[in-house]
């Protein structure tokens, strides 16, 4: 698997990336706080996403390709392409779910997905966190 969530709390959820590799990760988006597990009604929502190295950043480094699987069940999908996560600065180490939180900062990226609709939008972000980027050695 080239694209590992390390789910953390709530919409916070870590990623390893695979350097190189295609990242692709579909998505359930439930209601907070209502059990049994209730799914988001997607129908009238736009989905986008972006990778930054830090906060202030006024640009991107990539944007997720985002799309809708399954509107009614919550489930959406985000995507990086090859070429993209190719130009992504990598860790210096190899990066796995056992030594993440000790990986070094230059293959750190944060992130977040949101929803939206409307005009003026209404927004929700529905996931975050940082992505670490594994390097890859074929080039």
């Amino acid at each position: 698997m080239s694209f590992i969530p390390i789910p953390i709390r709530d919409n916070l959820v870590y990623f390893i990336g695979k350097q190189g590799c295609t990242w692709s990760c579909t998505i359930t988006l439930n209601q907070a706080g209502i059990d049994p597990p209730t799914p988001i009604d997607l129908t009238d929502y736009s989905v986008r996403g972006q990778i930054r190295k830090a906060f202030s950043d006024a640009t991107p480094n990539a944007e997720f390709v985002c799309s809708k699987v399954d509107d009614l069940a919550g489930k959406l999908n985000i995507l990086l392409e090859a070429e993209t996560t190719a130009a992504l600065s990598a860790c210096r180490s190899s990066v796995d779910s056992t030594n993440y939180a000790s990986a070094d900062k230059s293959g750190q990226y944060l992130y977040d997905v949101e929803i939206y609709k409307g005009n003026p939008e209404i927004v929700y972000r529905v996931i975050q966190g940082i992505i670490f980027v594994d390097a890859e050695v074929t080039k």
